[in-house]
């Protein structure tokens, strides 16, 4: 795993995980790190109970949509504004981008994994052999079924409590929603964990079985997404109503929507997971630099080659303004 020839590898791949972060200004700076992380926090989560452009489920809709395309436009909608009109992709596109190339990435990933689990039990000690591929199978496909059952029983939840819950809480959609993202979150975790089990506690095999298990749900997302989905509407009043169980707004797409709408959410729910660990691997990973004297002051030398004589001064703000950047 740490050999001379794959070190160009890990060293790539930190430069491509905090590159992002190594070019922020300020991005060391104790106040604004932590604000940073805040705002990072409301954007995972803001975008379920009404709807906001500058959140994780617009991302989400919005990259959607570059396979599904956008139906016909409602007028008097607000959130129908956020984007124009985009057509369906073309099947010749769909099928090489997102069925034939996550396909070709399952197999880059999953034989090397195979490989290195094919002596793996046949010793002198222990001669019978593993099943590897049922193994990766299992661990790649039972966070989509827990995601499933989630989503299932929060539709439930939703349609006979929602109406009656969101008179008194307004924030009855996102409390349902952060209930199923943290299952999805736990359940994530809890895979690692069985997965670093089921390899007798190798580090390096649960990495490559992990990657090769986020290869194989990505291929069903992209399955899902490229091969079940309809057009998407330009308004998010599918995933409210999904948190919220006011589908009686929709008119005759109530019918069809919530169907639809439990794809999505089987989807969302593991791309949520992945994006919430691996966010939080990396502000935890720059959270010790924090410590170290004068960091923001070296990382500004550095990043505009400047002499820590002449910084560039941080924003002066107003009492209103420090006031709610303390509160917010």
């Amino acid at each position: 795993m740490w050999t001379a020839a794959l070190i160009w590898f890990w060293v790539s791949l930190m430069a491509l995980c905090i590159s992002p972060f190594l070019f922020n200004p300020h991005q060391f700076s104790w106040n604004d790190f932590f604000i940073d992380y805040r705002d990072y926090l409301r954007w995972l989560s803001r975008g379920n109970s009404r709807s906001h452009n500058s959140s994780w489920i617009a991302f989400c809709r919005l990259s959607r949509t570059r396979i599904t395309g956008y139906k016909r436009k409602v007028l008097g909608v607000p959130s129908e504004k956020l984007s124009g009109d985009v057509p369906r992709a073309r099947i010749t596109n769909i099928f090489f981008s997102e069925i034939l190339g996550p396909l070709v990435l399952v197999a880059v990933t999953l034989v090397p994994y195979l490989y290195i689990n094919a002596r793996t039990g046949v010793t002198q000690n222990n001669p019978q052999a593993t099943n590897a591929l049922i193994r990766i199978g299992i661990v790649a496909l039972a966070p989509i079924g827990v995601n499933a059952g989630v989503a299932g029983a929060m539709f439930g939840m939703a349609c006979c409590m929602g109406p009656l819950f969101s008179m008194c809480c307004k924030k009855f959609g996102s409390v349902l929603a952060a209930i199923a993202h943290g299952i999805a979150v736990i359940m994530l975790l809890a895979i690692f964990e069985v997965m670093f089990f089921l390899e007798n506690w190798s580090f390096p095999r649960c990495v490559l079985g992990m990657i090769s298990m986020a290869a194989i749900q990505r291929f069903v997302y992209k399955l899902i997404i490229a091969l079940a989905l309809t057009r998407e509407f330009k308004h998010d009043q599918s995933n409210i109503a999904w948190w919220t169980g006011k589908w009686y707004n929709m008119g005759w797409h109530s019918l069809s929507q919530p169907g639809r709408e439990f794809l999505c959410k089987i989807t969302e729910l593991g791309y949520f997971a992945g994006d919430f660990v691996l966010g939080h691997l990396l502000l935890f990973a720059m959270l010790p630099s924090l410590c170290v004297p004068y960091i923001d002051r070296f990382h500004s030398v550095i990043l505009f080659w400047l002499r820590p004589s002449r910084q560039i001064r941080p924003p002066i703000y107003s009492l209103k303004q420090s006031k709610l950047r303390r509160r917010r």
